[in-house]
């Protein structure tokens, strides 16, 4: 019977789960996950965690709560450090494995490995190694493991520019299909009965049904067609990036504002949408900077900001009531329809 390790369904989880998953299986571990997030898990995630922490995190918590429930042997939280050279991700990834542990009392071991690609030399980092060695003393057991998980990382990625969802991908199909359909494609404009909207925001917000509130099936619902900042390449960001008179040194934000500033750019959606995290400092700043570029450009821009007392019918009112302003600009001539409360003076008004 091999160990049982537990990985949260939470922030980083909907980038590299297929990574961790392929490569620790391949070592004869067991993966256990924690449930989808629901309101007992955000709940229990809320009373551990300090005031100022951001939402993502206390979901994060929650999630640990659950696995600690299941019996679990160790449980896995990688330091994230750095995903790509001369860039970091937010400090919270960093300190992750130790404010666990200080914050949950009584959970099982945690297992993290230094994440920095920074430092990374040769095909298998040491740190992975040193992980592997955990399950294996065969170093070549291990360097197969590493290989098969990057290679399912790349398809992964592949398939998330295509549109799919990450658990679908993850599940092999399990999940309900519902591909969103990747239309960043200048062929398609010509079919001028499309709504389409940016949904610009990390993985942990655009993928998490119960703290979006189901975002994506919602706008499905509506008849809009939806581009989601996860569906761009690293070409494509970087395009979008040259707007900035200096760089980000922040890999999501990087990601955020150059998919935004591309959508821009090509002027392929009717408008965005930008889910950001409450307390979160880096989406405060990026997401202003978006904000700000689609006002002077005169396209819209909805902010969702999401936290533990957003409510569905008021998020569910917002959505109706953007989707129906844009319904009116592709209706009418687009000039005489106010985007961010402006006066236009419109011909067909009776004033």
């Amino acid at each position: 019977m091999g160990l049982k390790i537990g990985i949260p369904r939470a922030l980083l989880y909907y980038d590299y789960f297929l990574l961790w998953n392929t490569f620790l299986e391949s070592l004869g571990v067991e993966i256990v996950l924690s449930q989808k997030t629901n309101k007992d898990i955000v709940n229990n995630g809320i009373k551990s965690a300090v005031e100022e922490t951001c939402l993502p995190v206390k979901v994060f918590l929650g999630h640990v709560h659950n696995l600690a429930q299941k019996k679990v042997d160790y449980l896995f939280i990688p330091r994230y450090i750095s995903v790509e050279p001369r860039r970091f991700l937010c400090p919270k990834f960093m300190g992750l494995p130790y404010m666990i542990k200080h914050l949950i009392p009584g959970i099982p071991p945690v297992l993290n490995v230094d994440i920095d690609m920074r430092k990374q030399k040769g095909e298998l980092p040491v740190e992975m190694y040193r992980l592997g060695r955990l399950f294996t003393f065969n170093p070549w057991k291990i360097r197969m493991a590493y290989r098969l998980a990057r290679e399912n990382q790349k398809s992964f990625k592949k398939m998330m520019l295509q549109g799919f969802l990450p658990e679908e991908v993850f599940f092999n199909g399990t999940e309900k299909s519902k591909a969103l359909k990747r239309t960043v494609l200048k062929e398609n404009d010509q079919d001028r009965n499309v709504l389409r909207i940016g949904l610009i925001g990390h993985s942990y917000n655009l993928y998490d049904k119960y703290i979006n509130m189901n975002i994506l099936e919602k706008l499905q619902e509506m008849g809009v067609q939806i581009i989601t900042s996860k569906m761009f390449s690293e070409a494509e960001v970087n395009s979008g990036l040259k707007k900035l008179q200096k760089d980000i040194f922040w890999t999501f934000g990087k990601e955020t504002i150059g998919s935004a500033f591309y959508l821009l750019e090509e002027r392929i959606t009717h408008g965005i949408i930008l889910l950001v995290s409450f307390a979160c400092g880096p989406d405060s700043i990026i997401m202003d900077l978006i904000d700000r570029a689609y006002k002077r450009a005169g396209i819209p821009c909805l902010t969702l900001v999401l936290d533990e007392h957003s409510a569905e019918g008021g998020v569910i009112t917002r959505l109706e009531a953007f989707i129906e302003m844009l319904k009116w600009r592709k209706q009418k001539n687009e000039g005489y329809f106010s985007t961010h409360g402006k006066p236009v003076d419109c011909p067909e008004s009776p004033f």
